[in-house]
C-alpha cells in the first residue's frame, strides 16, 4: 500500500523552535510526528482491524517484491541466450528466430545430453 502525505499548517516561529530542539536530540519533526501517529493509531484502533490492515500492507508488499524479481527474470535470458554475438541476437531478434523461453530448456536439454556423451568417450561413427 502507498503512505499517504498528510499536509497540516503551524506557525512558522512555533515550528522553527521546534525543529531547533529536536535537533539537538538529534530528531526530526517528521520522525516525532510519524511516532505519535503509530501510537495514536495503536491506540484509537481496534486490535483486529490493525490485524487486517497489517495483512494488507504485507500483502502488498509481497506483491511488489514478486513484480521486482518478475521485472529481473525478464531481462534475464537476453544475457544467457547462448554462445551466439550480439549481433547474432540481434539479427535473429529482427527475423522472429529468437526461440522462446518454452523451447530453450529443451534446446539445452539436448545439448547437455550430447555434451556427456562427448566427455564419456562414446562415439559413433559409420
Amino acid at each position: 500500500m502507498a503512505d499517504k502525505e498528510i499536509k497540516i499548517t503551524f506557525p512558522e516561529e512555533k515550528m522553527e523552535a521546534l525543529a531547533f530542539f529536536l535537533g539537538e536530540q538529534n530528531e526530526k519533526v517528521e520522525s516525532v510526528l510519524t511516532a505519535h501517529l503509530d501510537k495514536t493509531y495503536e491506540k484509537c484502533v481496534p486490535q483486529q482491524v490493525r490485524k487486517f490492515v497489517d495483512s494488507r500492507i504485507a500483502a502488498a508488499q509481497e506483491g511488489n517484491a514478486q513484480e521486482s524479481r518478475g521485472q529481473r527474470q525478464t531481462r534475464e535470458p537476453g544475457r544467457r541466450a547462448g554462445r551466439q554475438s550480439a549481433r547474432q541476437n540481434a539479427a535473429a531478434q529482427e527475423e522472429g528466430a529468437v526461440p522462446t523461453e518454452s523451447e530453450r530448456p529443451e534446446q539445452t536439454a539436448t545439448a547437455t545430453e550430447s555434451m556427456a556423451e562427448e566427455s564419456t568417450g562414446m562415439s559413433m561413427g559409420m
